[in-house]
């Protein structure tokens, strides 16, 4: 009872200091407001960013691809103390492939959190129209699995998402250069040396000019005969629901079939360098609005605690222990902390809602107010508010009650 009593009085003294100075008080919530706002709206700037950009590049592409295996030659020990260097060349001949997919395929089937699969024949060739020729990549794909990967069924601008074995859809930059539209054919020469006539059924855009400009669809059974794969497949993509669980995926699939499996984050290698720089300059950001509400709340209950040097001693000297001192000067830390930390992360929500509405399409700001990370933004500016009032607490604690007085 006596504790309950011994808490209640420490909050009741607390609240009355800091209400006895409400401008102070006042500068002191708004301070750690302001540095709550700004840790929030940053994480869901950079957390939004990252989303966006991940979604860029990875929205339409694998998330894990599955590849031949590189064979390694066979090397014989070298004696103690001896360096062998080993050169191999790859016959350029012989294309590397896939030849057992369908025991692949079943594997696939098993594992829980695959959203698509492509199977896929990737090879390079010439596009010739005219007196034009361009380079062309061509992927063979199965018309069912034509957009498993990537929506190509929603990019298409002119004609159908339609495959036959005697179709194939371009870009529609690769058609500007060409000069054609759908329904038209054009000649195609593979990397293997054999032709084919297609017509073009579809144009798509991406607003990748790379691919718009170089990536050409195939029927799978088309790619076949092009590239000489009668049974065999270059390689294999895979989308997930989780796009985190990428490279556990990739590491299962690696060790079950034997063949080479790569998450989208290991051959993003610029994208993951990129994120990770953005996620330091963030946290550099956040790192130093916490020392402001370090260095705003112990200043200000620094001066605190020498203004009121005649009323703690006044209070010491009716026998109240420097715990309870302690706890008073530690419970006005947790106040300015806690109500300032709410009024931010609801002015930091604001905030980014109303940037994340603004604007449309491309000048849009990627700010997701959902990932402003409110609760980690609430317990640190607490916890340091607690933090920067243990030293003021302490000094207010030690005051000789017969020194304060006479003062």
């Amino acid at each position: 009872m006596a504790l309950e009593f011994s808490m209640r009085f420490d909050l009741k003294v607390a609240l009355r200091y800091l209400l006895s100075n409400r401008l102070q008080s006042a500068l002191l919530i708004g301070g750690v407001a302001i540095a709550v706002t700004v840790f929030t709206f940053n994480a869901a700037l950079i957390n939004g960013l990252a989303e966006f950009q991940i979604d860029r590049v990875v929205g339409s592409s694998a998330h894990v691809t599955i590849e031949p295996a590189t064979p390694r030659p066979a090397v014989a020990p070298a004696a103690d103390g001896a360096e062998r260097l080993v050169v191999s060349q790859t016959a350029l001949e012989r294309r590397e492939q896939i030849k057992e997919w369908r025991s692949v395929e079943r594997i696939i089937d098993t594992l829980p959190g695959v959203s698509g699969v492509s199977y896929n024949i990737i090879g390079t060739g010439l596009v010739t129209r005219g007196e034009q020729t361009l380079p062309v990549s061509l992927k063979g794909v199965e018309p069912a699995r034509l957009a498993a990967i990537a929506p190509i069924d929603d990019n298409i601008v002119a004609g159908e998402a339609r495959l036959g074995l005697n179709d194939v859809l371009i870009g529609r930059k690769l058609a500007n250069d060409l000069g054609i539209g759908v329904g038209q054919p054009i000649f195609i020469t593979s990397n293997q040396g054999r032709e084919r006539t297609l017509t073009v059924r579809g144009l798509y855009a991406t607003g990748v000019d790379s691919l718009d400009a170089r990536l050409a669809y195939v029927n799978l059974d088309t790619a076949r005969v092009m590239f000489d794969l009668p049974e065999g497949l270059t390689e294999i993509e895979i989308k997930l629901a989780d796009i985190y669980a990428a490279r556990a995926v990739a590491r299962q699939l690696a060790d079950t079939t034997g063949l080479e499996a790569v998450a989208w984050m290991d051959k993003n290698q610029r994208l993951r360098e990129a994120l990770e720089g953005q996620g330091n300059s963030g946290s550099i950001i956040k790192m130093f609005t916490l020392i402001t509400i370090v260095v705003g709340v112990a200043s200000a209950l620094l001066l605190t605690t020498f203004r009121r040097r005649p009323e703690i001693g006044i209070m010491r000297s009716f026998g109240i222990s420097q715990r309870f001192v302690l706890s008073v000067f530690m419970l006005q830390g947790a106040l300015i902390g806690i109500i300032g930390s709410l009024v931010g992360c609801f002015l930091g929500w604001g905030f980014s809602t109303l940037l994340a509405s603004a604007g449309d399409g491309a000048r849009r700001l990627p700010v997701d107010p959902s990932l402003g990370q409110y609760d980690v933004a609430l317990l640190l500016a607490a916890a340091a508010s607690i933090a920067a009032a243990l030293w003021p607490a302490r000094a207010a604690s030690r005051i000789d009650p017969v020194e304060a007085i006479s003062q």
